[in-house]
């Protein structure tokens, strides 16, 4: 009356349980690899962004012979005329200097050009530079984003500002 089952398929619960372990293991050494790609990624992209606005900038002042104004100064306030040409001012305006403004940083922050006193950056006056906001840990972290910013462009280029801004130079005076 006894019978041996054939066909016994399927796994064991320790076999079951050597998976789950060896998958939670695998996931526990690639998901902070994964982030510090992510973050990587926002750096180089923020990275890229400054450098085009930086050339932005330098072509219109070999243009034009002026600093563009910081953002908020100009009309429409957005662009800095980087885009759009400005009314009257600026003779010799050869734009558009870039295809768009960006509108938000990899952080989803902003990017605002500034070009005035560099007040408590050092940079002197006048200088121009780029703000980013919502760079996280622009003054605690030491390996945060603004810290990596700081080592592939110089701690001399990038200061985080006294509201936490991360401040690019794209130039000053001398």
């Amino acid at each position: 009356m006894y019978r041996k089952l054939r066909n016994n398929r399927g796994f064991t619960l320790v076999e079951l349980l050597v998976v789950i372990a060896i998958i939670g293991i695998l996931a526990a050494i690639i998901t902070p690899n994964a982030f510090k790609a992510i973050e990587k990624g926002k750096v180089a992209a923020a990275e890229a962004d400054y450098k085009a606005i930086k050339a932005a900038v330098l072509n219109f002042y070999t243009d034009t012979g002026k600093w563009p104004l910081s953002n908020n100064e100009t009309s429409p306030p957005a662009d800095a005329y980087l885009v759009t040409q400005p009314q009257s001012g600026y003779n010799g305006w050869n734009g558009p200097y870039l295809e768009r403004w960006p509108s938000k940083n990899p952080w989803g922050g902003t990017y605002t050009y500034k070009n005035g006193n560099s007040g408590d950056l050092g940079w002197g006056n006048p200088a121009r530079w780029l703000e980013l906001t919502n760079v996280p840990g622009a003054s605690s972290n030491p390996t945060s984003a603004a810290k990596q910013l700081q080592t592939d462009l110089g701690s001399d280029v990038v200061k985080v500002n006294s509201s936490n801004v991360v401040c690019i130079l794209i130039s000053k005076d001398q």
